[in-house]
């Protein structure tokens, strides 16, 4: 028995030593895991894809990644390396390529250096952030009733991240007997709780013949992506050269019509207004 006490004393003595060798060593300190040495592999091998094959294995991760026969170009040995991955890994590098953005690989202890730089097919949200946010775009009221028979048949409202401009834009239509000559619309922005924060003011000014649509562009992407000239003249736009606290919170665009004028010199409402110089 005193043997064996001896023994348990020596092993117990070593224990106590190798704990405090790595507890000064700070070896116990908790490590965040990088990403696996395969997934590392992968995504050097599309880093370095010229912009064509890079091209083809993203349409191929679109297509549901089928299997690849005989990886004898680049593009389908970077296919069967992805399809080689673990689960994680692979599902992460697919995620990537179908342009969900960068947070699976994250997730796998990936960086953006072992990424790569945006690639515009699929981190244009990444490379390029939209500038404008758009605004919920709605009547004052329940019932849009048409004001002085002209009808608005939609529209939108954005203003820009930085709060320094805005724009409202609108489609109507003038159901009048006779043709308009001037539509005044205002587009109150509201904050969560409806209080109007600044107003945006369009004097369209032309000749509307009845039942004719006056369009604009037929949203918010349509307008971002361009259109015919004539779309922005049914549009108020405004441009600071300082942020505006009204424009950073606004959160919601209303519209409604002031002011029509007819070509045989009556009005809506009753009355007559002179018109603004050109």
């Amino acid at each position: 028995m005193t043997k064996m006490h001896a023994n348990l004393r020596r092993i117990g003595a070593a224990l106590v030593l190798v704990a405090t060798m790595v507890a000064i060593a700070g070896f116990p300190q908790p490590v965040h895991a990088g990403p696996s040495s395969q997934l590392v592999g992968v995504l050097s091998t599309l880093r370095n894809l010229f912009p064509p094959d890079f091209a083809e294995v993203v349409n191929w991760a679109r297509a549901g990644a089928p299997q690849v026969s005989a990886p004898v170009f680049s593009a389908d040995r970077a296919k069967a390396q992805i399809l080689n991955l673990g689960y994680n890994d692979r599902t992460a590098v697919l995620s990537w390529l179908n342009g969900h953005g960068r947070a699976a690989l994250y997730a796998r202890g990936a960086t953006d250096a072992q990424i790569g730089p945006p690639r515009p097919s699929i981190d244009a949200a990444l490379a390029t952030p939209n500038p404008w946010r758009q605004l919920t775009f709605a009547t004052e009221t329940i019932q849009a009733v048409p004001d002085g028979n002209t009808k608005v048949l939609g529209g939108f409202a954005a203003v820009r991240r930085n709060g320094r401009g805005a724009i409202a834009c609108v489609s109507f239509q003038n159901d009048a007997p006779v043709a308009a000559t001037r539509v005044l619309f205002e587009f109150p922005l509201l904050d969560d709780s409806g209080r109007t924060l600044t107003t945006l003011t369009l004097d369209r000014q032309g000749t509307f013949s009845t039942g004719i649509g006056i369009m604009t562009y037929s949203g918010f992407s349509g307008w971002q992506t361009g259109g015919p000239r004539g779309y922005a003249d049914n549009c108020a736009r405004l441009d600071l050269g300082v942020a505006a606290l009204p424009l950073l919170t606004a959160k919601f665009a209303s519209y409604r019509i002031v002011r029509i004028e007819y070509a045989d010199g009556t009005s809506w409402p009753s009355g007559t207004v002179a018109s603004p110089t050109p």
